[in-house]
């Protein structure tokens, strides 16, 4: 069960498939944070991804190696939103009817971005209630069942990420992520490693949901107290039996938690940069204040998953932060 041994060459063909329909995002060089913290920082803008997060890549790589005869049946999958948008879009490009099952507090321009892609959206009271609805109807339709993460394409497109920052600053040494049920993290984590096992990889998650910093500090799957967190992306409960932590856990070298007001500032410190980013997005540089010294002189690339937030929480968000 291992990492379903997703190799290198299976990320390189991964970008190769999906490719004619995502953009490779900038990875742009920040002045300003590199003097802050007396490093090379660069920013891995996926809030510039089509459909304005990175899942577009998950959900294209999965539609794209599926049967032609599933992909007539349709697609299902839970969401709090930036993976049912991805998967909204793939299935647009490649004309597979999609339903997405959302919880009721769905963020208000996910759901209108998820109309915009003409997908099926039925509402459900929590996140966990829409994916065991979701699991229940894929048995009894035949769609298929998209996780967000627990799913090897899902984690090859996370590599892809890892592919491009490499093109684009070969000498990188330290790359900070956001983290979440780990497809993009457990991607990064190979596709890196592969090829420069020297690269330093960090995962963020919220304090308020830290369930791979438990998991990775235990060695081991157990029960991880959850509260709310303004990142719901990075938020909720984890399947145990999910195929991305024996890949964290083996080549991660360090889970930060950090606070919903850091991720707030980090938030504000992007607007600076005049980028709307959404509070999951955000994670990875909310915890460069707490590497501080440990980054100095560092080539660092920091990935910004995503940018969609409605105006008026932003709004409400950032005010709050003072």
């Amino acid at each position: 069960m291992h990492s379903e041994h997703i190799t290198l060459q299976d990320i390189i063909q991964a970008h190769g498939r999906i490719k004619p329909y995502i953009r490779h995002t900038p990875l742009e060089y920040t002045w300003e944070l590199s003097r802050l913290y007396d490093s090379d920082i660069h920013l891995k803008l996926e809030n510039l991804q089509i459909t304005g997060s990175f899942k577009a890549r998950g959900a294209l790589n999965k539609l794209l190696t599926m049967e032609k005869n599933q992909r007539e049946r349709g697609v299902i999958a839970p969401s709090a939103g930036n993976h049912g948008i991805g998967l909204a879009y793939a299935a647009s490009q490649l004309n597979v009817p999609a339903f997405v099952y959302l919880p009721f507090d769905a963020d208000e321009s996910k759901v209108k971005a998820l109309e915009g892609y003409g997908a099926s959206i039925t509402y459900f009271d929590s996140i966990e209630e829409a994916r065991l609805s979701a699991l229940k109807a894929a048995k009894e339709t035949g769609y298929t069942f998209l996780s967000a993460y627990n799913n090897r394409s899902m984690i090859e497109a996370g590599g892809t990420i890892g592919l491009e920052i490499l093109k684009d600053l070969t000498d990188v040494d330290t790359v900070i992520t956001c983290l979440g049920g780990g497809g993009l993290t457990a991607g990064l984590c190979i596709a890196l490693k592969s090829v420069n096992p020297k690269i330093t990889i960090l995962g963020v998650q919220p304090e308020n949901s830290p369930t791979f910093a438990v998991w990775h500090q235990n060695g081991k799957a157990v029960p991880v107290d959850l509260q709310s967190s303004i990142a719901e992306g990075l938020s909720g409960p984890i399947e145990v039996e999910t195929i991305t932590f024996p890949i964290i856990h083996e080549h991660i070298d360090g889970i930060l938690t950090i606070t919903d007001e850091e991720i707030v500032a980090a938030m504000k410190s992007m607007l600076k940069h005049q980028y709307i980013v959404e509070p999951s997005g955000a994670a990875g540089l909310a915890a460069l204040k707490q590497l501080g010294t440990e980054i100095k002189g560092r080539k660092v690339a920091v990935v910004v998953t995503g940018r969609n937030v409605s105006w008026s929480r932003f709004l409400n968000l950032v005010q709050l932060g003072g």
